[in-house]
């Protein structure tokens, strides 16, 4: 999650008020949040806890500031978080690093249950990144939208982001040192072939934006069918 979309986050999770307790699935630890990635604390949980927002983090790993560990396809784990009525669901680039986007997509149905949020964001246009997998999802707002069976869309939208040529900018690099570790990289390719294969696909988007399909979602009664 870059910067400019935890503060869109925040601003569509306070433009709906009534939103708390939410639950923020996919969390990972408090350092990557706080420390690796500090603008995900300061732009949209710190806020939020500010408006008086409880924010309860759920991941697969244990870890610090994990609050619920676990599968949410394991029906213990989901029978928990569901106990714990949540309001809203935030679901922020998870879903191209599951195997079933599908079952997560209906768990969190599930959890949050009818009249519930979910605010679920994916990359539409992005390189390979694997954590552990990268399935390739890369999905317009509709689409993802359509992937919540029982929920009607409220809000959708694509949010774009930097150039990979502007990301190396940031970083004060260049594009020829980039070049050179990429091609350190694929020197070295048998030692680490995911980030190897992500190094050398984010070269397509030098001059082209990232971007991220951002929808917000009400959740239906189940049919009964399911």
């Amino acid at each position: 999650m870059r910067e400019a979309e935890a503060i869109r986050l925040r601003e569509i999770l306070l433009a709906r008020g009534e939103i708390s307790p939410l639950l923020n699935l996919g969390s990972s630890t408090r350092a990557f949040r706080q420390t690796a990635k500090p603008h995900i604390e300061a732009q949209l949980f710190g806020p939020l806890r500010d408006a008086g927002v409880a924010v309860i983090h759920s991941d697969l790993k244990q870890g610090d500031g994990v609050d619920v560990a676990g599968d949410v396809l394991d029906p213990a784990v989901a029978e928990r978080l569901a106990a714990m009525t949540f309001r809203c669901v935030l679901l922020s680039n998870m879903l191209e690093h599951v195997a079933d986007r599908a079952a997560v997509a209906a768990a969190c149905e599930r959890i949050v249950g009818p009249g519930g949020l979910i605010l679920a964001t994916v990359p539409s246009s992005f390189p390979y990144h694997a954590d552990p997998i990268d399935t390739g999802y890369r999905p317009s707002p509709g689409e993802l939208a359509g992937l919540f069976a029982r929920s009607r869309p409220q809000f959708a939208e694509e949010l774009a982001g930097p150039t990979y040529q502007e990301q190396i900018a940031e970083r004060t690099s260049s594009v020829w040192r980039e070049a050179g570790s990429t091609l350190l990289s694929v020197l070295t390719f048998p030692l680490h072939p995911k980030s190897t294969r992500s190094r050398l696909h984010r070269w397509r988007w030098l001059r082209r934006p990232y971007r991220v399909s951002i929808v917000l979602l009400e959740v239906g009664e189940a049919s009964s069918a399911s």
